[in-house]
């Protein structure tokens, strides 16, 4: 009859002597949970700060980091909403016109007037000089002032045509202020006026009619910020709802929060590595504790003998892991913190966006983390304290931790007792401990496969070809890539060109002329257009804006023979290429227009055969072939605009047809013998240049290297941490085995088998643990291999998946050099206790 003890404190003070009386098992599983939390909160924090990046990327595409915004409001309308009091901050634009001077044609300048709370929401940092408060004052970005070709000075006066509510305006301004701006960012295509601008000039258009003509000038935008970006569309209802007010609006996209439920395969990635985390070390934490329980199991009946009951018997348990949990929590935190910000960077630079580094100290990455570390702790323990809960004093007495029921069956043989059978059996009489240790070992041994095969895949010459096609290309910088051709002073001139081709070594040059340009929709294009603009989020109509302004955007290109050799079978969609009817000029290449880069969905407007002719240009030309999108990579300006396609003209018809056309690179063919005399040439001629930048080959191969070595670091130190778990787990399975059947091992000695033969077989065990490893990973280990390994490789750029063998190959000596110095060190550890002693504990 059990004795109720109840009493807290005794159950506490047990906990916390069995606590004490474990120091190495403390150890381990401090170990394998600072273990687990480094790796789930690295996950998670490399996930928010990756994130947070992303955002605020998004956000200066956007336009602003403002929640939401009203728009086409009347003053008395925009005040009305901004009294709301879930609204917690505001900024007001008033829309004025357009800028159209010629030297806008191809880059459209909104203009407004802002307030400073806009300003500082939408990223506009002034260089030098403060918003304009003068009627004849103005703030322009860096790049608009180059294409007007004002000096970046405060005063210096700018020249503006203007089309305000249809009526041309031409006014001169003087400069009161200027930012560094993207061209191709949202925020950057805007000038701004002052208030007393508005009030003498558009104060008596009258809104509501602007409206309903499409011009929406004398109109205010209000943008608001309210507590927390969640249910955002849902707060700006309410705020009309409440105010009575009827009005358009938008939702800032670059929220993730407004989109991340839209896609939910975006999470997916992270979700499996925790899981998979969390599967490693519950493999660890789990076989420690039941290592514990089976070596203290008859303490554990001794206490149910004497009333404790099961309930107390699991919270022992409990608190021991609690204990255990709340001691490494705190370490694995900071590391797994401080690993996922130096991770992050890395990380980051697989994306080919240029993203702002921002690091998240969300609280949630430190909650979660904390959460899911807990959940592996408590699961993994709650087994072995079930174990111990239900076992009767009198089992636990001579409890070895062999799971075996029902009738035992003998085994007749002619062959005798040979080890290896005796090994084999032993192995297999523990089908559960078995399969926990093979799913451990299995799971790092898979993981790396996967890791090198991806990244064997990765080809350095598709990476290079995709970039440049000779030794050496010069080409304007970044900021000036597409200006000069659009009214500003070119860097990269002929007469640069001509010097280039000049240097010794130097035995071709390729050039590429570029220029953006519109093409008028025709009802190809609009029947093409049409349904995307009819099932797209209203909060970014692209293509309903593209088909309400009548154009789309190109990019025509003129390319010197050299090029030529870079078209090839692979990168044509229709049609042919032949070299000498286009060398004619009578002939142009396009390429597909990309609709939606996520589900890689193109579109074609013109056949071979058919004919096109630009507004810039003044003969129409016949299309000799479709290119898939991305062909002429390295020939072209690397960017894509929505719905727009390439145009390829031979470089002799695009100089002859263009008025001022400008070169975007050069790339130069060089003799191997003269390579680097070659460079040191070009360096001093680009260096004398700031608007000029050079790259070689070998730069791209560096950078290439460098992206494989950061994957190597990030997927092979995961493999390693994993497989350190793993071995553990494989460590412990070993010890349990072999201490949970000592007394079986004493038996077997003392009717005749020598401690050679014990040796033996416990190396066969070993092996054939090793052996099974091994075919689980030549057989589903390949073929997760290769399905994973090549859907991966298919999605990433400058891949060619190669399918190998050699990491399972290469890890099975490991494991087995592993198994025969662990067997042996435990059979060591098993030797120093007498046939007497252990045969005593059965007792």
């Amino acid at each position: 009859m059990n004795i109720a003890t109840n009493h807290g404190k005794a159950v506490t003070r047990l906990a916390k002597r069995s606590f004490r009386t474990n120091r190495m098992r403390n150890l381990i599983i401090i170990c394998a949970v600072v273990l687990t939390t480094l790796l789930i909160t690295s996950v998670f924090t490399m996930g928010f700060s990756i994130n947070r990046s992303m955002e605020q990327t998004q956000m200066r595409t956007a336009g602003g980091d403002f929640h939401g915004s009203f728009k086409y409001l009347s003053p008395e309308e925009a005040d009305k909403l901004a009294q709301h009091p879930s609204i917690k901050q505001y900024g007001k634009a008033v829309l004025i016109g357009y800028a159209v001077n010629d030297e806008f044609r191809a880059s459209r300048l909104e203009i407004n007037q802002i307030d400073e709370n806009i300003a500082k929401h939408s990223f506009i940092r002034l260089e030098e000089g403060k918003l304009p408060e003068g009627e004849n004052e103005i703030v322009l970005n860096t790049w608009a002032l180059d294409l007007l070709g004002v000096p970046h000075q405060l005063g210096a006066k700018v020249d503006l045509d203007m089309d305000i509510n249809g009526e041309q305006v031409s006014r001169t301004f003087d400069l009161s202020g200027y930012y560094e701006a993207d061209q191709y960012l949202a925020m950057s295509g805007l000038a701004f006026l002052s208030e007393a601008f508005v009030r003498e000039n558009i104060s008596h258009i009258d809104p509501e009619q602007t409206k309903q003509t499409g011009t929406y000038v004398n109109t205010t935008r209000l943008d608001v910020m309210f507590n927390n970006s969640y249910g955002i569309e849902d707060k700006i209802k309410k705020v009309m709802s409440d105010t009575g007010i009827k009005a358009d609006y938008g939702v800032n996209w670059a929220y993730s929060s407004v989109g991340i439920f839209e896609n939910p395969m975006n999470v997916l990635p992270y979700v499996g590595l925790i899981l998979i985390i969390m599967l490693s070390g519950y493999l660890l934490i789990y076989n420690i504790f039941h290592i514990s329980v089976v070596r203290d199991i008859k303490f554990y009946g001794l206490l149910k003998t004497i009333g404790t009951t099961p309930r107390q018997l699991r919270k022992i348990i409990t608190m021991q892991a609690n204990r255990l949990f709340l001691t490494a929590l705190p370490i694995g935190l900071a590391l797994g913190y401080g690993v996922g910000l130096w991770l992050m960077p890395m990380m980051k630079s697989f994306s080919l966006m240029e993203e702002e580094s921002v690091y998240s100290i969300s609280p949630l990455i430190f909650i979660g983390a904390a959460l899911f570390s807990y959940l592996t702790v408590r699961i993994a323990a709650s087994k072995p304290g079930r174990t111990a809960s239900r076992i009767s004093p009198v089992e636990a007495v001579r409890f070895t931790g062999l799971s075996g029921t029902g009738r035992k069956k003998t085994k007749r043989s002619t062959q005798g007792a040979k080890l290896s059978r005796m090994a084999l059996a032993n192995l297999l009489r523990h089908k559960k401990k078995l399969i926990l240790m093979l799913a451990s070992l299995s799971l790092s041994l898979i993981l790396f496969s996967i890791i090198y095969t991806v990244i064997s895949s990765f080809d350095v010459n598709k990476y290079l070809s995709a970039f440049i096609s000779g030794d050496i290309v010069v080409k304007e910088m970044p900021d000036r890539s597409q200006r000069y051709s659009e009214g500003g002073t070119a860097a990269l001139t002929d007469d640069v060109v001509k010097s280039l081709g000049a240097i010794d070594g130097v035995k071709s040059v390729d050039k590429v002329y570029f220029q953006g340009d519109l093409l008028k929709i025709n009802e190809t294009i609009r029947q093409t257009l049409e349904p995307f603009a009819v099932n797209e989020d209203p909060q970014m109509p692209i293509f309903t804006s593209i088909l309400s302004r009548g154009s789309i955007e190109l990019q025509v290109h003129g390319i010197d023979p050299g090029w030529y050799d870079v078209i090839h079978n692979g990168d044509i969609v229709s049609g042919s290429f032949d070299r000498g009817k286009f060398a004619t000029g009578n002939y142009v290449l396009v390429t597909e227009a990309l609709l939606d880069g996520g589900n890689d969905v193109y579109a074609v407007y013109y056949r071979p055969g058919d004919r096109i002719k630009l507004d810039s240009m003044d003969k129409s030309y016949e299309v000799m072939a479709v290119l898939k999108s991305n062909a002429l990579y390295a020939a072209g300006t690397q960017s894509y605009n929505s719905a727009g396609f390439k145009v390829y003209f031979p470089a002799e018809e695009f100089a002859r047809s263009i008025e001022n056309p400008g070169i975007m690179s050069a790339t130069l063919h060089v003799d191997p013998a003269k390579l680097e005399q070659v460079m040191r040439t070009v360096q001093s001629m680009v260096d004398s240049n700031p608007d000029l930048m050079m790259k070689s080959r070998e730069d791209y191969k560096k950078e290439m290297d460098g992206f494989i070595r950061i994957f190597q670091t990030i997927g092979y130190g995961l493999s390693l941490i994993i497989a350190l778990i793993g071995i553990l787990n494989y460590i412990n399975t070993v010890i349990t085995g072999i201490m949970s059947r000592r007394n079986e091992f004493a038996i077997l000695e003392s009717v005749g088998m020598t401690r050679k033969q014990l040796k033996k077989t416990l190396i066969f065990e070993g092996l054939y643990g090793v052996l099974l490893v091994g075919l689980i990973g030549g057989t589903a280990g390949l073929y997760l291999t290769y399905r994973v390994a090549k859907s991966i490789s298919e999605n990433m750029a400058f891949t060619v998946f190669r399918m190998s063998v050699w990491p399972i190959a290469s890890a099975v000596p490991l494991l087995v050099a592993i198994s025969l110095a662990i067997t042996l060190a435990a059979y060591r550890w098993l030797s120093k206790a007498s046939i007497v002693e252990r045969l005593r504990e059965a007792e």
